[in-house]
């Protein structure tokens, strides 16, 4: 699984460094640079670790619904960061969104008991991706307050990469050579990820902060859509309700 990630991740660093070479180092903000790199390289190891680490498909969708906290997430930490105006009614929006979005990520939120017994069977993955949820909004909010126009993150990749592989070195997980029709996955995917991190930089940096989080809540609902064309599986009545 970590081998998987980081063939993937080292096509995306590659995509990146290729559409724009590598950044001006001695222009950005220390800040930018080491604060801000460091949670990207924390975000990215802490929630693709947490997947490898995941045993089944139950598991794997507990945690994308905890890795999708961070939309409504990012709402209160742009509150604290004073790039949002606060009104009292984004405290009832902020729990109704979380709700909505447990019930499209994962259908069986609703089912208590079965997931708790998912959650106590692998708690070290859950508790990665909880802290990865909590990462990526504080690097979106810091990089729209330092980067000052720089894009870190081809930089940024080449560090994840060199984790992610190191990872894959350490835990001794054999390597498997893909095949032809897998290099060809491995390389759209690789560069649909560095275009959309890419993207997002910018985004954070110079889009209209309340819009970009409004667009946010589309993004578990499109992964989510699919996931069940691919799988072939039809939307619960969960599905509409957490949508709405």
């Amino acid at each position: 699984p970590v081998q998987g990630v980081a063939l993937i991740y080292s096509f995306s660093a590659f995509f990146i460094l290729a559409m724009t070479g590598l950044p001006k180092i001695s222009q950005m903000s220390k800040a930018y640079l080491f604060g801000c790199g460091a949670l990207f390289v924390g975000y990215e190891i802490l929630f693709l670790v947490s997947i490898a680490l995941s045993q089944n498909r139950d598991q794997v969708m507990v945690i994308a619904m905890i890795n999708y906290l961070w939309p409504p997430l990012m709402i209160v930490f742009s509150i604290f960061a004073k790039q949002l105006n606060y009104q009292w009614p984004v405290i009832i929006g902020f729990v109704v969104a979380i709700i909505g979005l447990m019930l499209v990520v994962n259908p069986d939120i609703l089912n208590i008991s079965k997931l708790l017994h998912i959650i106590q069977q692998n708690p070290m993955a859950y508790i990665f991706a909880f802290i990865g949820a909590l990462l990526w909004p504080t690097y979106s909010i810091l990089t729209k307050k330092y980067a000052q126009g720089q894009n870190g993150v081809p930089l940024f990749f080449l560090v994840s990469v060199a984790m992610l592989w190191m990872v894959h070195f350490i835990i001794q997980e054999p390597f498997i050579l893909p095949s032809k029709d897998m290099w060809f996955t491995i390389a759209v995917l690789g560069s649909l990820i560095g275009v959309a991190y890419s993207n997002w930089n910018q985004s954070v940096q110079y889009g209209n902060m309340k819009l970009l989080i409004t667009a946010t809540y589309f993004m578990p609902i499109l992964s989510t859509v699919m996931s069940m064309l691919i799988l072939g599986v039809s939307p619960q009545l969960s599905f509409w309700i957490g949508t709405t």
